[in-house]
Parts: C-alpha cells; sequence; structure tokens
C-alpha cells in the first residue's frame, strides 16, 4: 500500500517504494564500490562509464567462491529456459545489444523460446544488465554485478525498442553506493515515460524500490495547481515557489470553452549528476474546447528527486516552457 509521507518544510511529498518478484544467486562478496553517472535523454538513454571507483562491501558472502569464467564474446544470443535460478556465470552473454538488434531477436523467439540480451553495462565496476524474454509473453530484467545476479520482472519490450540505463551514486546519503535503473516504460506519440528503479545494497542484500508512475503522479497532482483568467484568457501554474503564466490565445486556442486546468502529461525523465536524482515531467493542459492530448507537453516541471533509502519524492521544482 502506498503511503504519503512529508519530507520537509517545502511540502516535499514522498511515497513508499514497491519491490518485485524476484530470484536470485548465493551473494557473493563483493569488495569495491561503483560511482558513475546517468544521462537519459529523449529519445535514447545512455551511459558513460565511469572512472575506476571501489564496489560495494555490504553484500553477503558465500562459502565457495565460484569458479566459473565468462565466455569469449559471442554475437549468437543465449536460448534458455527462462528460469534465472538455472543460470550459470557461463550463461550471460558479453556482447552489448541494441535495442533494435534485441527487438529483431526476441521477435523471432518461438512460443517456448527464452532469449537472453546484454542490454546495458559499466564495465569498471563489473556491473551488467540483461534483457530476459520468454517464454511466452515473459519479460524482465536481470542485474549482474560481479558473480551474484537477481531478476526482476520489470518490462522492457516497446515498439521503440529503447534500453534501460544504469548509475551509481550514493541518493540516500547514507555513505554507501545505490544504483538507479531506469527503464523505458512506454509512451504516445511524442511522449516518453521512463521508470525509476534504485537498487540499494546496504541491507546486505538486494532490496529493489521503485518510484511508480502511479506514485509520482499522485505528487504532481497534490503538489501542482493552477489559476484561468477568463478575461485576458491566461492560465497560471503553480510548483511550490515557481509561478509561469501563459497566453492560452498565442497557444492556439483564444476560445478554450471554459476553465483551464492543469494535470500531468505523459512525459517522465529521470537522470542523475553524481549523488543527485533529478526528474523532468511534462505538465498537460485541459479545458472543455482543447482536444485531449494537443497541449500534453506545454509546460516542462524539473524537480530533485529524493530518495530516502525507502521512500521517494520531489523537491525545489521549477517550470519552464519546451524549446521548440
Amino acid at each position: 500500500m502506498k503511503k504519503l509521507i512529508t519530507l520537509c518544510t517545502a511540502c516535499l511529498l514522498a511515497l513508499s517504494g514497491c519491490n518485485g518478484d524476484t530470484s536470485t544467486t548465493p551473494s557473493p562478496e563483493l569488495s569495491e564500490t561503483p560511482v558513475a553517472t546517468l544521462a537519459v535523454e529523449t529519445p535514447v538513454p545512455t551511459t558513460e562509464a565511469p572512472d575506476a571507483t571501489p564496489l560495494p562491501t555490504d553484500t553477503l558472502s558465500p562459502e565457495v567462491q565460484p569458479t566459473e569464467t565468462l565466455p569469449l564474446p559471442t554475437g549468437t544470443p543465449f536460448l534458455w529456459d527462462g528460469d534465472p535460478d538455472s543460470l550459470t556465470l557461463n550463461d550471460f552473454p558479453t556482447q552489448l545489444s541494441s535495442g533494435e538488434q534485441v527487438l529483431e531477436a526476441v521477435t523471432a523467439l518461438g512460443p517456448d523460446d527464452a532469449g537472453l540480451y546484454l542490454v546495458c553495462q559499466i564495465p569498471d565496476q563489473d556491473t551488467w544488465l540483461y534483457a530476459a524474454c520468454g517464454p511466452g509473453d515473459k519479460q524482465g530484467l536481470i542485474l549482474r554485478v560481479g558473480t551474484e545476479w537477481r531478476y526482476d520482472t520489470i518490462p522492457f519490450l516497446s515498439d521503440q525498442a529503447y534500453m534501460p540505463a544504469m548509475a551509481y551514486g550514493d541518493f540516500d546519503g547514507d555513505q554507501s553506493q545505490e544504483l538507479a535503473v531506469v527503464p523505458y516504460l512506454g509512451g504516445n506519440t511524442g511522449g516518453n515515460t521512463w521508470g525509476l528503479y534504485m537498487v540499494d545494497f546496504s541491507t546486505g542484500s538486494w532490496d529493489v524500490q521503485q518510484f511508480t508512475p502511479g506514485d509520482y503522479v499522485a505528487i504532481l497532482s497534490l503538489s501542482v495547481s493552477s489559476s484561468y483568467n477568463a478575461d485576458a484568457n491566461t492560465v497560471t501554474i503553480t510548483a511550490g515557489d515557481a509561478q509561469l503564466t501563459l497566453d492560452m490565445t498565442e497557444l492556439g486556442f483564444p476560445v478554450p470553452g471554459g476553465e483551464v486546468v492543469v494535470s500531468p502529461g505523459s512525459l517522465a525523465l529521470f537522470t542523475t549528476e553524481g549523488d543527485d536524482l533529478y526528474a523532468t515531467f511534462s505538465l498537460d493542459l485541459n479545458a472543455p474546447a482543447i482536444p485531449e492530448g494537443s497541449l500534453d507537453q506545454a509546460v516542462l516541471l524539473h524537480t530533485e528527486v529524493v530518495y530516502t533509502g525507502s521512500a521517494f519524492g520531489l523537491n525545489a521544482p521549477s517550470l519552464s516552457l519546451p524549446e521548440i
């Protein structure tokens, strides 16, 4: 059950994260703490391999260390039974696949087949993200750090073939590294919705928290308001201390047919800068005479994303017009 909490006097609202279904292998010791940067840009997310830094040291150690070695790079996708617990270290592909290659390979799978594809990587931190598809409609992501991996039922397939991005950082300020994973969740024409998952290693296991669309839409709906001036045909949008006034006539609607109101739009992007998380959301303008979705990205809201280790929130919003 989602829970709204107040994080600061600036009316920061947060919602508790939730975990997905998982499957794990025995937990080996990780000896270094990684740091990376992530930038998700429309239309394709990108990652940059950072300078080598230590990996997390707070995961569990197995009684016997694995002795398997990775195979040489190959262009042939690995076909398996779809059970993450049946994988061995040698089964993971080592050649990075583009979104188009993954979509083509998945389309060619039979109804009882399953494919495994490397879609994102931070090699200096021995961190790898794999797309797993099949049998049937089953799909998810497998995160591997060193010789340990975990499966989560996170959808990744879309017609746009955008693959996930990821980055390390101390996002909750607890002096240990978390991993932010940003998958593409879908979107209509002109819209892009990305998700945010946080992998927290501090408890000795891989605790996965999700900032769901339902969570951030609820925060935006409560924290963003609008005021319509019918005489001037203008609407003023307020988010925290930020305000922006728009002339509806200049936007092409001299007679909107009634009060103009604001609501969350279809754009949701997440980025990181060092240990800081940021988000960009679009705001939609609605009125009786405005066709649905025609002003879906009339305004952009930029905000900090706060992660506390168990909840997400938004803080210090600003408003701007999209660049044409």
